[in-house]
């Protein structure tokens, strides 16, 4: 994802969200005059997007989860910083809500904040402890994605204070995946956990990102090369989408199937058309 389409992006998503099932009040059944129960995260995320505090209390009181995510993994602080609600992202992390929970691309809400350029709210998340040197998914730091002066001086000034190497911390989720997949390769046990929303695993991400090392260690150690994802998305899929050439050639090479469908037929079409590109067949 360019710099530029950074807060274009983060300004779909809340276009999306206007008229989603967090957006509208839950709705009434007239027989019987029951009512439908919404779901709890869906109140909570509405209550938090109203800025009613006192009701957002309740929802707390009642065991809401300050930290429940929508289907794009966005959480009320998100939210909040998407806004430009400062008061309610005071609010949330006196609260107890997590100030580097990624969005399902990476995003920390700092980077939110960062792309839209809202000053206050990334002066306060980093006061709170907000990771300035946070990757998302497209390996960039709030710092990469800022737009305006004032947001990259506040951004770099305090990456220089905290000392934080960028490019190691661009490099530390390939590490971390590396160092895991040789453990399970020694020890000949997969200890991989799925992606709570999208079902994806370590594979998933290798090839999608091009974790070369990281996808033949897997594929070593007896990762299952056709493993699905929740929306039937195999690692091929997930190589293809994302023009990753060389991960595409790696599970070929290992008899991955190319010719699964998954449950999104335009996704599949266009990864496989773009499969087909890589390597003109």
């Amino acid at each position: 994802m360019k710099m530029a389409d950074a807060k274009q992006k983060r300004n779909e998503q809340l276009k999306r969200w206007l008229g989603s099932e967090t957006d509208l009040e839950p709705p009434i059944i007239k027989k019987k005059k029951t009512k439908v129960k919404f779901d709890d995260g869906a109140v909570f995320l509405a209550a938090c997007s109203s800025g009613d505090t006192d009701e957002v209390l309740k929802l707390l009181d009642r065991g809401a989860d300050i930290n429940y995510a929508n289907v794009d993994g966005l959480t009320a602080l998100h939210q909040a910083c998407i806004d430009d609600n400062v008061d309610m992202v005071r609010f949330l992390i006196e609260h107890g809500a997590n100030i580097n929970q990624p969005d399902n691309e990476g995003w920390i809400p700092l980077h939110a904040a960062a792309s839209c350029g809202y000053l206050d709210i990334a002066e306060y998340l980093i006061s709170q402890g907000a990771n300035v040197g946070a990757v998302n998914s497209e390996g960039e730091t709030p710092l990469d994605i800022a737009e305006e002066e004032a947001m990259e001086e506040l951004l770099q000034n305090e990456v220089n204070r905290q000392g934080v190497d960028v490019e190691a911390a661009r490099k530390e989720e390939e590490r971390i995946m590396q160092r895991d997949a040789r453990q399970w390769l020694n020890s000949g046990q997969i200890n991989d956990v799925r992606h709570m929303k999208s079902g994806g695993t370590a594979l998933h991400v290798a090839a999608a990102k091009g974790y070369v090392e990281v996808l033949k260690l897997l594929i070593q150690a007896g990762y299952d090369v056709n493993i699905k994802d929740y929306d039937g998305w195999t690692p091929l899929h997930a190589a293809a989408h994302w023009g990753k050439e060389e991960a595409c050639r790696i599970l070929v090479e290992n008899l991955c199937d190319m010719e699964t469908v998954n449950k999104v037929v335009g996704d599949c079409s266009f990864s496989f058309n773009h499969f087909t590109i890589l390597f003109k067949i």
